[in-house]
């Protein structure tokens, strides 16, 4: 088997949402992994390339990715490296996760015992391990807040806040895909949880369904959500509430004067770093 290129990317100027676009760019230019040292603007990626991908084109590709993230690189160093077996090395930076009683704990961990609620979930081709700010704010207010018997996940990923909302007292729960891969992810974890029966997935757009729920959330991002207003606020009845996030604080606004546009209410927001989830009502 040949070796592995392990680059080490020294970082100026870098801010915690350029570096993660960064290494999300490196990770559609091909690399396997990642990983992340330093603080404040000085930071240290360091990316793992796998053989396929020539040692000439490892500077331009890392340079490009920069580029387009508006980093500064202050040094690339390129070393040699064994394989890697990543089915087994990624385990290791996987931990449970508790957001108060309610826990997401990998299936090769054991869960901590003050855990009441357990939801186990592997990391998949689908966004949403409840480590990112969006996906862990989104699981808060499902926790801490009240959880009505309707609700609609809009692009549910790994089916993490569906599954929450059904642990937390919804009886009707549908969650919506547009991504094929991640209804086979969701479909897993549902019957991996003992929670198939009770949600239902779906590749349609809210609209379709001609159903209205008490509680829609909707985890994505600024720009589909923005052209998604008109069906989810459809899809939710009067009086119900609308989550969303995927958003970084600054688009609040934006997204805010789009829903209320479609005849919602604000409510209030929460941030996390520099995310924020949003949180409307249905007149």
């Amino acid at each position: 088997m040949s070796n592995w290129s392990s680059v080490e990317i020294s970082l100026e100027k870098a801010t915690e949402l350029k570096v993660e676009l960064f290494t999300a760019a490196l990770f559609e230019a091909g690399v396997a992994g990642t990983e992340q040292r330093g603080e404040g603007t000085e930071m240290l990626v360091i990316a793992s390339f796998p053989p396929e991908i020539e040692r000439e084109t490892i500077s331009e590709t890392v340079q490009t990715c920069a580029v387009v993230t508006g980093l500064v690189i202050d040094k690339i160093q390129i070393n040699e490296v064994e394989p890697i077996d990543w089915e087994t090395h990624w385990r290791t930076h996987f931990h449970p996760l508790g957001f108060g009683k309610f826990w997401i704990v990998p299936s090769w961990l054991e869960a901590p015992p003050e855990a009441e609620q357990i939801l186990v979930v592997d990391p998949g081709m689908a966004f949403g391990t409840g480590r990112h700010e969006t996906t862990s704010l989104c699981l808060r207010r499902i926790v801490e807040g009240a959880v009505p018997a309707s609700v609609l996940d809009v692009g549910t990923g790994t089916a993490i806040l569906a599954m929450a909302a059904i642990m937390n007292g919804a009886t009707r729960v549908v969650g919506t895909d547009n991504d094929p891969d991640a209804l086979i992810v969701a479909r897993e974890n549902a019957q991996r949880n003992g929670l198939s029966d009770q949600l239902e997935l779906s590749g349609h757009d809210p609209d379709i369904l001609q159903e209205e729920f008490e509680l829609v959330i909707a985890n994505i991002l600024r720009d589909p959500l923005i052209q998604l207003a008109p069906k989810i606020v459809a899809a939710t009845k009067k009086g119900g509430s609308v989550v969303l996030s995927g958003i970084l604080e600054r688009q609040v606004a934006d997204v805010q004067a789009a829903y209320e546009s479609c005849g919602l209410d604000y409510v209030e927001h929460a941030v996390e770093g520099e995310w924020a989830r949003l949180e409307m009502r249905k007149k």
